[in-house]
């Protein structure tokens, strides 16, 4: 069982530095290539956009066949769109690394799957916690190490190095974990009664911008940085401290749930998240320890993710429950790679650096607003978490 939770550790770190590496090597990759910003922005949502499309396909194999033999594959598959982006000449080639890589991460849900699989509820959530705060060091790794490794030695020699990184990944799975169960196959309804689709409706704005905030972590921060602060700006430093916030309200969240209730969490982490990109949107250009500050309140809504799929569980019967998240799931990264694509759109329009960052974060925060407002409005009553 060590030997197991291991390997899903390492699975989830790899995945996370995949998640957030590009914030990293995408400028270097977008100058030694020369795209242009509507480029830049497909090749960030590359990999959020295979990642997003898999999860309900991934859902279904894992339900056939298990965990491992699906999960190594794809792992590999990972690993060789790494060495290929390390080895491209151009967009294109860099395109089809990028998906091979989201290809690579998107059984990385296998986490709470195999545990749920193998042990109680209760207990399966706190090994998924323990491999969820481990794996988050994959975020770490991808800031100033990575700035490190490619000062010294080039983006291409850490897109090979990650390759193989994800290669070991691959073998330990196949090695180390043990078959699941088969699902379920009788119709259950939840404590809250029979099951209706529209009551998970006013979820999709919610996890469709769950993650919004780390779409400027993963890929945009660079560039926002670099071009309204200047090219001496320690974007290494800056995507480490955003990093270290992350994680560390993670840690939080869990002591947070003991006293207030889920919806609460959600709602505040909400306004807070609105409430920074608008400051960002109006003073995009005031400091770079504000800019720092608002990016780390952006990124660190993506924690209370397991919090809205813990209230869409309270309304997903047994079997179609990993379907149903599969789908929410696919709504989280879907926006991820929508918001990266429209923001290459906004700033090819050539306004002033200023402008266009203020205009990015103008978006977001209109984003938030209407899925806390979605959120707020139309959440059924009945649900107590």
């Amino acid at each position: 069982m060590r030997t197991s939770l291991s390997a899903l550790c390492a699975a989830f770190l790899a995945s996370m530095y995949f998640r957030s590496y590009f914030g990293v090597v995408g400028p270097l990759i977008s100058d030694e290539l020369a795209l242009s910003p509507v480029e830049f922005g497909w090749l960030a949502s590359a990999f959020f956009g295979s990642f997003a499309l898999l999860q309900v396909p991934v859902g279904i194999a894992f339900d056939r066949f298990g965990v491992r033999w699906p999960m190594a594959s794809m792992m590999i598959v990972g690993a060789a769109g790494s060495a290929l982006l390390g080895s491209s000449s151009g967009f294109l080639s860099a395109f089809a690394g990028q998906v091979a890589i989201g290809i690579g991460c998107a059984p990385i849900f296998s986490v709470l799957y195999y545990l749920g699989r193998l042990h109680s509820p209760d207990k399966a959530g706190r090994l998924a916690a323990t491999v969820s705060s481990i794996g988050s060091v994959g975020a770490l790794i991808s800031a100033s190490p990575l700035s490190f490794f490619t000062a010294e030695w080039g983006w291409r020699a850490a897109c090979w190095t990650a390759a193989a990184m994800m290669s070991g990944c691959a073998l330990s799975i196949a090695l180390s974990l043990r078959q699941t169960p088969p699902a379920r196959s009788a119709l259950q309804t939840t404590e809250h009664g029979t099951w209706r689709l529209p009551h998970l409706l006013y979820l999709v704005p919610i996890c469709f911008t769950l993650s919004l905030g780390g779409t400027f972590r993963n890929a945009w921060a660079g560039p926002y940085l670099t071009d309204v602060f200047g090219q001496g700006t320690n974007v290494g430093a800056v995507l480490t401290a955003v990093s270290v916030f992350g994680i560390a309200t993670s840690f939080v969240l869990p002591f947070a749930l003991l006293r207030w209730r889920g919806r609460r969490i959600v709602t505040a982490t909400y306004v807070v998240g609105v409430l920074s990109a608008l400051l960002l949107a109006f003073s995009p250009d005031a400091s770079i320890f504000a800019a720092s500050a608002g990016l780390a309140f952006l990124y660190a809504m993506g924690n209370v993710h397991p919090v809205a799929m813990t209230e869409a569980q309270a309304l997903l019967p047994n079997q179609v429950r990993g379907i149903g998240l599969g789908a929410l799931n696919t709504l989280v990264f879907l926006g991820v790679s929508a918001s990266s694509s429209v923001f290459g759109a906004l700033a090819e329009l050539h306004f002033s650096a200023a402008a266009t960052y203020g205009l990015i974060f103008g978006a977001t925060a209109m984003a938030l607003a209407i899925a806390l407002a979605v959120y707020v409005v139309c959440r059924p009553k009945a649900i107590a978490v």
